[in-house]
Formats: structure tokens, C-alpha cells, sequence
């Protein structure tokens, strides 16, 4: 999840103005137009891969409108959906483009913001587990016949390679992933019961240090982001964190950490990392973004860099408002063309879109279905290698999840 374009304060006062004005004025009628059909019909031929989506957030606005707050101000929630939240995606429309994987991070806001930097809330886990509960509920009703849980590798390499999409029993594979050590509580114990339900990725921080690693800043309005100076990195709880992910098969996930804390993991950690929806520092120079080197070692490791559809990271513009105006999928294309060059292989490139996570996309789309704009992008980029494009925006992920992602496995499975 990642930051909208006004400050963090002045969002919060002008939304409870703005709602308060709702409120007085009456009712309103939110109309959607979003486009359906029958499932199906008139669906024309997709390719093999289409995209295998590291990081969306699919359930977001539905979590926040089940909150205490979302309940007792229904008006204010959808106005944050409106006006703070403009990419987004649908289970229909993500099955009718044949999408092959979506990665759903699961963050509360509640339980990083709240308690800002300082101890966790130990509640957390609890509430990681609803909004668990959540989507495996969407899944299995008005979501069914779209999208489907994959709980381990089994299950998603059945998915992916059994099933063609001219099937009906085709269905988008889901994954769990979790944005943000924070939701474990501080409690080690949590990632035992996250692995036994499946979760394949956790990040190890987000927005604020809650005492596993330094986060960074990727946002002039959060001045006060760190609790601790930014050259902390990893600390002995995130060390434990990793040592114990690996021993459960969950992948670690390095994005929104400070340089120092990628430096830190890249020692502690023995398999293959990922960095679920990230940009490059040399041609956006965010504290968000990687550096040369950090990229070459995770791909060196069997790593993944996936690159989020946030022009705003992806390039240096001025400000947010600017990206927004003129941020576009050149930027995307621009750095996925940069990773490759200086990696030396399209094999550790994904994408991860952050969609439906509080960003605003490129120009050209603002949902995901829409992704083909991209794969025509990259086809006109590469000399039409289908191959090469298909690896990019898919089985490079998918072969990196067959291979490395072990928890949500009973035993002797």
C-alpha cells in the first residue's frame, strides 16, 4: 500500500470536512460503471500469461468499510474510496482479461497508524487473520466463479499449469500476503499460524518502524515516519523474523525498507528475496527505491524485482501532483527496460502493481484488467519476444513462487 498526493494531516482535515458536508447534506447515490457481462460470453482469446500481480490489494476498501469506523461513518469511508483510492480491480474483469495470479496484501491501517512508531499492536495477528477470513469468504462466495485461494504451491501450480483459460474451470489464483511486519504483534509465534494458512509473502516493514526494520520515507508529507534514525535496519526481532520465515517457506519481502535494512537482510537471509512493488533509485531517487546494487544482488540470489505501477517512484518528478498529471506506463517500461540492463537477464523481473492500494497509476490505466496496455508496451519494447514479455509480467513470478514458496503444506504433503 502506498501514499495518495496531499498531506497525511491535510487529507485527514479536509476529508472530515468534506464528509461532515456529506453528512448535513443528506443521502447521496454512488453510482459504479463498471462494465460486467456474462462471464464468458464473448470473451476474446487471451495469451498463456498474462500477469501474475505481486502486490494488490483486492479486499482494502472492503476491510476498511468493516472497521469500527467504516461502520459508524459509511459516507466517509466511500469518500475515501472515491477520492483517496483511484486504481482498482474487479474479480469479473481480472477473470474476463485471464489473469493468472494475484498477490492479495492484506494491511490494516488501524494497527500500523494508530499506534504510530511505537510498540505494535498486539492485536494485530487477530485482526490479520479477519481480514484472512475476509477474502477466503469473497473467494468462496460471489468471488467463486472468478478467482479461486491457491493455500500452497501445490495448489497454485495445479492452477496455473493444469487448467487453460478456456476452461471453465478456469479461475484467477489468489495468494495470501501480508504488507508489514507489524501485523505479526511482535510476536514471533504469529508466523506460525500465518503459514498454516498459506500466506507465501510478508513484508518486513511498511510505513512506520515497528521494531523489526527501518522504513523508509518514500513521502515528503510523513516527516515523522521513523521512530528510530533511518540507519537503524534490521533489528535482532527482524532477524528472528527472517530466520523463521525460511524455516516455514514464507517468502521475505524487502520493499519499503531503508537501504541500510536491504543491506542487513541481504546478510541475514539464506534463500531468495523479493521486492514485491518496487522502483529504482538511478531513475527515481526515493528513499523508497533500491539501489543498483541491491537489485543485482537479489537477482544474483534467484530474487524477483517486481515494479509497481506508481509513476511517482518510478521517475524524478517534481511532486506527486505532477506524476499524477504526467506519469505513464513509459516509466514503467523505462524501468523494467533498466533492471534488465543492468542485471543482465529479464528473469528477475515482475510486476507488482500496489492497484487498489491507495496510488495513483499511469495515465493510460487505473484498473487492472486493463493491463494488456503494458504487455503491448513491452512487445513494442522487445522486438515482439512473447516470451521474454510473457516472463516479465508472469512466470517469472509463478516459477519463483513454485520454487520457493513451502508454507500452507500439511505434513508428509
Amino acid at each position: 500500500m502506498s501514499g495518495g498526493s496531499i498531506s497525511r494531516r491535510g487529507f485527514i482535515r479536509s476529508a472530515l470536512l468534506y464528509g461532515a458536508g456529506i453528512l448535513s447534506a443528506g443521502p447521496l447515490a454512488w453510482v459504479s460503471s463498471r462494465a460486467s457481462g456474462r462471464r464468458g460470453e464473448g470473451r476474446p482469446p487471451v495469451p498463456r500469461r498474462v500477469l501474475a500481480d505481486l502486490h494488490v490489494h483486492p479486499m482494502i476498501n472492503a476491510w476498511n468499510r468493516s472497521t469500527a469506523l467504516g461502520v459508524e461513518y459509511p459516507l466517509l469511508a466511500k469518500l475515501v474510496e472515491k477520492t483517496a483510492n483511484p486504481t482498482s480491480l474487479t474479480w469479473e474483469t481480472c477473470h474476463q482479461a485471464g489473469i493468472d495470479v494475484l498477490c492479495a496484501a492484506h494491511f490494516n491501517v488501524f494497527d500500523e497508524w494508530l499506534s504510530m512508531p511505537t510498540d505494535p499492536n498486539p492485536e494485530a495477528p487477530v485482526n490479520t487473520l479477519r481480514m484472512m477470513d475476509m477474502l477466503e469468504q469473497e473467494l468462496e462466495g460471489k468471488a467463486a466463479p472468478y478467482a479461486r485461494l491457491a493455500r500452497n504451491w501445490k495448489d497454485l501450480d495445479r492452477m496455473v499449469n493444469s487448467i487453460p483459460k478456456q476452461s471453465p474451470d478456469y479461475r484467477v489464483a489468489v495468494v495470501h500476503a501480508l504488507e508489514g511486519g507489524h501485523s505479526l504483534g511482535g510476536d514471533l509465534r504469529a508466523l506460525d499460524t500465518f503459514a498454516k494458512r498459506g500466506v507465501a509473502i510478508i513484508g518486513l516493514t511498511h510505513f512506520f518502524n515497528k521494531g523489526v526494520a527501518s522504513a523508509a520515507n518514500p513521502y515528503p508529507y510523513f516527516p515523522d515516519a521513523n521512530s528510530a534514525p533511518a540507519h537503524q535496519g534490521l533489528s535482532p526481532f527482524g532477524k528472528q523474523i527472517i530466520e523463521r520465515m525460511e524455516e516455514l517457506g514464507i517468502i521475505v519481502d524487502i520493499t519499503h525498507c531503508t537501504s541500510t535494512a536491504v543491506a542487513d537482510v541481504l546478510e541475514a537471509a539464506q534463500k531468495p528475496l523479493i521486492a514485491t512493488h518496487s522502483s529504482v533509485r538511478t531513475l527515481g531517487d526515493h528513499p523508497y527505491s533500491l539501489s543498483d546494487e541491491h537489485i543485482q544482488e537479489i537477482a544474483r540470489r534467484g530474487g524477483i524485482i517486481g515494479i509497481i505501477l506508481y509513476p511517482y517512484v518510478l521517475s524524478n518528478y517534481g511532486n506527486a501532483h505532477l506524476a499524477e498529471r504526467h506519469g505513464s506506463l513509459n516509466d514503467v517500461v523505462r524501468t523494467i527496460r533498466y533492471v534488465r540492463k543492468i542485471c543482465g537477464t529479464h528473469k528477475c523481473i515482475g510486476i507488482g502493481s500496489d492497484f487498489s492500494g491507495f496510488i495513483t497509476g499511469p495515465k493510460e490505466i487505473s484498473r487492472l484488467d486493463e493491463i494488456d496496455q503494458l504487455r503491448r508496451m513491452l512487445l513494442e519494447e522487445f522486438d515482439n519476444d512473447v516470451r521474454v514479455v510473457e516472463d516479465m509480467m508472469a512466470q517469472n513470478v509463478i516459477d519463483f513462487l513454485l520454487r520457493n514458496w513451502k508454507s500452507g503444506m500439511q505434513s508428509g504433503e
